[in-house]
């Protein structure tokens, strides 16, 4: 029989290092590994809602730590929308007792109004007239202070001799002033019917004056009289008389 073959060795396997542990060090580690165990145990068999208890419980101690901040809040609000009612109530109250506080207008506060609408239309008319007064009279030797006065329809012209340029001037002033004096016009509207008196030369003298020249009835007399000056009659001194009697 021949001999067995000699098994060889593999040189590249080395012996394993011998590691020496007490026996506390033994029992540590074995109880580290049965709590290891029993916790990837629990994680294995323990029930998906179980998980979800701890969250739930955070949540609901979140709500509860926010609950008194809204009661707060809404603590807050309500008062105020009290507050607010209680005042469209008060002023609803105040509206209602401020209409029956009203007092009803009366007949004659009618009347009056009706009154002061009436002359309020009066001087919108009187405005317009004047100003289609002024507007027709633009040439007019007139400023607008005497073209807007009127002349009241009532009123009846007096009888005036006429005056043509021929006359003496100051005669026929003191003619139409002695006249006038009796009805107390103003002095705009004496300027305007001075003027009516006026005739041929002396009406052509008037309408040749600039426009709205002559703003009185003094200034329309000063501008007459001197235009007209060289008509006037020459007084005769009791020298003159002797002069003439001794030369006859």
């Amino acid at each position: 029989m021949g001999d067995t073959p000699r098994r060889e060795e593999d040189p590249s396997r080395q012996t394993e290092p011998v590691v020496q542990i007490t026996r506390s060090e033994l029992r540590r580690l074995m109880e580290e590994a049965g709590r290891n165990a029993l916790v990837q145990h629990e994680r294995r068999t323990v029930n998906p809602l179980g998980r979800e208890v701890p969250r739930r419980r955070l949540f609901k101690e979140k709500e509860i730590e926010e609950q008194p901040e809204q009661l707060e809040e809404a603590s807050r609000e309500e008062p105020a929308k009290g507050n607010e009612a209680e005042g469209s109530e008060i002023g609803s109250s105040e509206r209602e007792r401020g209409k029956r506080r009203e007092p009803g207008i009366s007949r004659a506060e009618v009347d009056d109004v009706g009154r002061q609408i009436e002359r309020l239309r009066k001087q919108i008319d009187e405005l317009k007239r004047r100003g289609e007064i002024v507007s027709q009279n633009r040439n007019s030797p007139f400023s607008n202070k005497i073209l807007t006065e009127v002349v009241d329809p009532s009123f009846r012209m007096p009888d005036l001799p006429k005056y043509d340029g021929t006359k003496d001037p100051q005669e026929h002033v003191a003619a139409f002033e002695l006249v006038m004096n009796l009805y107390g016009q103003s002095s705009a509207i004496n300027a305007k019917l001075f003027v009516t008196t006026l005739t041929g030369k002396a009406q052509e003298w008037f309408t040749s004056l600039p426009s709205g020249g002559i703003e009185t009835f003094e200034q329309l007399i000063q501008k007459f009289t001197f235009h007209f000056a060289s008509k006037r009659k020459q007084k005769i001194s009791h020298l003159s008389i002797q002069h003439l009697s001794k030369r006859g």
